[in-house]
């Protein structure tokens, strides 16, 4: 079978998949076993490996050699200990012309590329990362619109504050000047309404478009009929406690790269421009009086505390980590932790992923049925990179000014606020949840036929990047065996399937080259990203 007509069996058989819909040998149903025990350390290898896809950008030989020995829950807390990595811009690439400097932007381009997939790839804080991650997934800002020194710094917020309290995080976003831009509070004044952040806040960051139980199922009303959340008054309410934000310095000239200082918090410059009359959110009552400051305390305490918030923020943050389409029992654990701590991430964090439902698939053959979530294309690329034991983003053979990294999901280039994918998508043909599935098309798979050949060609661009070529040199050279091994333990938690073992084998027997560097390393990988034992996480 050629590589073009296999790519199309596997979209398929992964579009047919989903997360979920299928059920195996070994499944359970847990919902309610909130008592379940959880694995002690030290744990093998594949419970390691499989617990760090869902709490790391991916697993790497060091981390799951840190998960064996300290045991999911004790990483978990050493992790919580680490300070957040940020990313740090030279001056010279904050402030220049976009239209007249050139080379600047060619330079910030590279700066911002290489410094973002560092980050991704090589950050000691993998969990905060994989947080961070998620978290931009769904409190998107985007490039297409802002600046690239404004998208790192909305970055460096979403690190800063991705495993505190999820109040604090909305108030920093909503003072992050890269999204006062994105989403237009910067214009936001109480003579002139702009409610376009406003309603975002409500609609995708808090409290969503339908009122929700605490498992996530929607309420009714006698007709049947969902029950909305919030009305366009709430929207005009919200946004008249928004008003009066401005850029830090607002009296200094910046250059076009920099005119929204995007490294200082928005501030309220001029109380002219705030609305201080009292508000009527949600039922909510925001007194008259208050500066904008105060009134965005309020304005996130109302939606912080809301009913909805819980089990809408929670649910989003289970799909980006563990399973697409969580049982409502599961879902109702998690969201009564964010509702009984305001929104405190790091505990939220942890219980999505100490959950009974989350480690019940850490033994082998076993599985809660429908649990599981696609790699979205990033993190596919991520996985493999990290797997190789890189340590810093792989520059790109043709053009070492860039990275190796997944072409068709770029971190920040989201093409609306709406992000890459609907988070309500579902299995063709199925109730299944499987928001990642939106983004399996021709295109992503065909780049993937290729793209780890590419990104694996100079050994000496891998060595600079800290990968274990070594390993993998060394495997090619014992036999192809070997070297199947050495990806099962890498990418498969040590369970590569039999017959995806063997078809590696059968298919690069005559694969030219096969001898030099990674060559076989890499054809064997982009063959083995396509199957469904790769692509799905579960």
């Amino acid at each position: 079978m050629n590589r073009t007509l296999m790519s199309l069996c596997v979209a398929t058989a992964l579009l047919l998949l989903g997360c979920g819909g299928r059920d195996e040998a070994g499944t359970a149903n847990l919902n309610g076993q909130v008592g379940a025990v959880v694995a002690s350390t030290p744990v093998n290898h594949y419970a390691a490996s499989r617990f760090l896809e869902q709490s790391s950008m991916g697993p790497s030989p060091a981390s799951v050699a840190q998960v064996r020995v300290q045991g999911p829950e004790a990483w978990i807390a050493s992790q919580m200990r680490l300070p957040p990595t940020l990313i740090v811009t030279p001056a010279n690439l904050v402030e220049y012309d976009l239209n007249l400097d050139r080379p600047a932007n060619d330079r910030m381009g590279e700066h911002y590329n290489v410094s973002l997939n560092n980050l991704m790839i090589g950050a000691e804080d993998q969990l905060r990362v994989r947080t961070t991650w998620v978290l931009s997934n769904f409190l998107v800002l985007s490039t297409r619109k802002i600046q690239q020194y404004g998208a790192l710094e909305y970055l460096n917020t979403l690190q800063t504050n991705s495993l505190g309290q999820y109040g604090d995080l909305l108030k920093a976003v909503s003072r992050n000047p890269g999204m006062g831009f994105y989403l237009d509070n910067s214009q936001n004044r109480r003579w002139q309404l702009n409610e376009n952040y406003g309603r975002e806040l409500m609609q995708l960051f808090s409290v969503g478009l339908v009122q929700l139980n605490m498992n996530g199922t929607i309420k009714k009303d006698a007709s049947g009929k969902a029950l909305e959340t919030y009305t366009q008054k709430d929207v005009i309410e919200v946004t008249r406690a928004l008003t009066g934000w401005d850029w830090a310095d607002n009296n200094t000239r910046r250059m076009s790269s920099n005119f929204a200082n995007y490294g200082k918090p928005m501030v309220a410059g001029n109380a002219d421009q705030h609305d201080t009359g009292s508000k009527a959110v949600l039922g909510k009552t925001i007194p008259a009086g208050q500066d904008a400051a105060k009134d965005l305390d309020s304005l996130i305490e109302i939606l912080v505390t809301h009913p909805n918030t819980a089990p809408f923020v929670s649910l989003r943050m289970i799909q980006g980590m563990t399973t697409s389409d969580p049982s409502p029992a599961y879902l109702e654990r998690v969201a009564t932790v964010f509702k009984d701590t305001k929104g405190n991430l790091a505990k939220v964090v942890t219980a999505i992923l100490m959950d009974p439902e989350a480690r019940y698939g850490d033994v082998p053959g076993r599985s809660v049925k429908g649990f599981g979530r696609i790699k979205e294309p990033f993190m596919v690329t991520m996985n493999v990179i990290r797997g190789l034991g890189c340590k810093s983003a792989v520059r790109n053979s043709n053009d070492t000014r860039n990275v190796w990294q997944n072409q068709q999901q770029r971190p920040f280039e989201a093409y609306s606020v709406f992000n890459f994918y609907p988070p309500n998508h579902r299995t063709q043909g199925t109730n299944v949840l499987a928001p990642e599935q939106k983004m399996l098309n021709s295109s992503e798979f065909n780049s993937r036929m290729y793209s780890n050949s590419g990104g694996m060609k100079s050994e000496t661009l891998l060595n600079d990047a800290g990968c274990d070529v070594a390993a993998f040199k060394a495997a090619t050279a014992s036999s192809d065996e070997a070297l199947v091994e050495l990806l099962s333990q890498r990418y498969f938690r040590g369970a590569m399937p039999a017959v995806l073992s063997k078809s590696l084998i059968e298919a690069h027997k005559n694969t030219w080259q096969r001898e030099q560097g990674l060559v076989l390393a890499a054809a064997m990988l982009d063959m083995a990203s396509l199957s469904p034992a790769f692509g799905v996480s579960k």
